[in-house]
């Protein structure tokens, strides 16, 4: 019974990390937003070195 109750908290703390990943996943940004930002820091950090 005991194994049971424990199982079942596994499960529920597997299906509560899985359902965080996939919400952390839609929010990722994507590679090309990524590369925009950086090149856009980047362009600031050369202008300020002029």
């Amino acid at each position: 019974m005991i194994s049971y109750g424990c199982l079942a908290i596994l499960f529920l703390f597997v299906a509560i990390k899985l359902i965080i990943y996939y919400i952390h996943k839609k929010r990722a940004p994507s590679i090309t937003q990524i590369d925009t930002e950086l090149l856009a820091l980047l362009n600031r950090r050369s202008e300020r070195n002029e």
